[in-house]
């Protein structure tokens, strides 16, 4: 064969490599772990509305336990 059918060969494989990597990870990407399409209609309110009533009990737990700030001084590591 000559260099030029070698190469050609080499092209070929690497496109259709690259094009099964991106298909493989496009299918994990949109199904995920578990084989299943994202949600749609009520899953999805359902989840954003049981994802903002955890997001509110942090920012409660967050407001009754504030960080307690560090000294100025550099090797003075205590809390305050």
């Amino acid at each position: 064969m000559s260099s030029f059918a070698w190469l050609l060969l080499l092209v070929f494989l690497l496109t259709v490599l690259g094009s099964a990597a991106l298909l493989l990870v496009t299918v994990k990407y949109y199904w995920g772990e578990r084989g299943t399409p994202p949600a749609k209609g009520e899953q999805r309110r359902v989840q954003k509305d049981m994802e903002l009533r955890l997001r509110a009990k942090q920012i409660e737990h967050a407001a009754q336990n504030p960080v307690k700030p560090r000294r100025p001084g550099f090797f003075d590591n205590r809390k305050t």
